[in-house]
């Protein structure tokens, strides 16, 4: 069998049209699997709103036991997500991926047949666990898969599903909870994690380029020759002065910024029906129709985002703006005089949160080498979901001791101003 020498093979590779795996195959496999965790994990919020679950299970009035729903899922989340990056790194993004979906499918049923309380908070603890690998799996695939100016496309491309996932949840978990009620529809996640997103990650993704059957030297060479190890500009010199990952301030200060921005969005989100019904008077079904709306609107900014981002290659100034202009919004909402125009002002408000967050998840590839991008985002995802994952039984209590949202919003608010703080000093570097 003949071989072709380097240079030969580099000239090989220029000549041929790129295939586009990457962009057919593996981003739209993620976007599927961020979808079902947002489910897995967004569902819960509509379940506690529902007043046939809340007679069941005897929960009406407790919103501290109803919030630890969602943060016991969050607390297990950090403390399996540094054994996710380890397995990730060790065994592979796509191995990992097929693990942790098969324990949400258990998880899932398990939660549909629970009969106490006790029994459905164990459920969702184990679910927090498997879904402990979404960002190491992630992060390993898109650093892997996609040059460095491509990533803030690839990231918006999966991170929509952290917003898509909500936005569905509003209609699909409204509707089957209205339709076969709150058990069966965690029966419905669990199936769902088995058909949808498990054959996709078998049948078209591996966990580098060269392992795949219908990728060409072409792309390849493309991808290999956009690692952020053979980039040029700020990210790529910034990497090159820097020893280890973990003695790397920038990564710190990334991941203290998304873990602020954690403590926003879950107490926000796993709230959001709960204020919509009860703090503004909207009914159970209107309430998951306004979740649908809004969460609809920040679909639109992410896919924004990620297009202007690789356009620009500054994402630390925009992450700053974004995330306090968010704050400012979210108080406004909360002290709004009619449930319509805080309706408006919590979209403005989600909108603008998700610049910061969206140009932050993108920046995590400017400050990161692709080898360390697994086992780094295990730690960060340790970090980001400890600071999470009291949020939503902080909210619940805030809300319980002082029977209204207006000082929950503002905690909130000062969550993600906080988070847009850190982003200063990265700007100064054209990050």
């Amino acid at each position: 069998m003949s071989t072709m020498s380097p240079p030969l093979a580099a000239s090989h590779a220029g000549s041929l049209t790129a295939t586009r795996v990457r962009w057919t195959h593996v981003a739209p496999t993620l976007l599927v699997v961020w979808i079902v965790s947002m489910f897995d994990k967004s569902n819960i919020s509509l379940v506690i709103a529902d007043p046939q679950f809340l007679g069941e299970m005897g929960l009406a009035g407790q919103g501290a036991k109803l919030g630890w729903l969602a943060s016991s899922l969050f607390i297990a989340y950090a403390l399996a997500a540094p054994l996710w990056g380890w397995m990730t790194s060790r065994y592979g993004a796509r191995i990992a991926t097929v693990w942790c979906l098969v324990v949400w499918a258990i998880t899932c049923f398990a939660a549909g047949v629970s009969t106490s309380y006790e029994q459905l908070l164990l459920s969702r603890i184990i679910l927090g666990a498997g879904e402990a690998a979404c960002y190491p799996v992630t992060c390993a695939l898109v650093a892997n898969w996609f040059a460095l100016k491509e990533r803030g496309r690839a990231t918006s491309f999966w991170w929509i599903g952290t917003m898509i996932g909500p936005m569905l949840t509003g209609l699909l978990i409204t509707g089957l909870i209205v339709a076969v009620g709150w058990r069966w529809q965690f029966h419905v996640l669990g199936l769902l994690a088995l058909v949808l997103p498990l054959p996709m990650v078998w049948f078209l993704v591996r966990d580098k380029p060269e392992q795949h059957p219908g990728v060409n030297a072409a792309e390849a060479e493309l991808i290999k020759s956009g690692s952020i190890e053979n980039n040029n500009d700020a990210p790529g010199r910034i990497l090159r002065t820097t020893t280890s990952a973990w003695t790397n301030y920038r990564f710190w200060l990334v991941t203290i910024a998304i873990s602020a921005n954690a403590v926003f969005f879950w107490g926000w989100s796993i709230w959001l029906p709960t204020y919509l019904k009860s703090g503004r008077g909207f009914s159970f079904s209107m309430s998951g129709y306004l979740t649908f709306v809004i969460f609809g609107f920040a679909v639109a900014t992410i896919l924004a985002v990620g297009y202007f981002s690789d356009r620009m290659f500054r994402r630390a100034p925009f992450a700053g703006l974004g995330w306090a202009a968010g704050g400012i919004f979210l108080v406004a909402a909360a002290l709004a005089p009619s449930a319509s125009l805080s309706v408006i002002l919590i979209i403005c408000a989600l909108c603008a949160q998700q610049v910061g967050i969206s140009c932050a998840e993108m920046l995590m590839h400017s400050v990161v080498g692709t080898e360390d991008m697994g086992k780094t985002q295990g730690v960060r995802a340790f970090i980001t979901q400890i600071f999470g994952a009291f949020s939503p039984a902080l909210i619940g209590t805030i809300v319980q001791m002082t029977g209204g949202f207006v000082g929950a919003f503002m905690v909130l608010a000062a969550a993600i101003v906080i988070a847009g703080g850190c982003m200063i000093a990265l700007a100064r570097e054209g990050l």
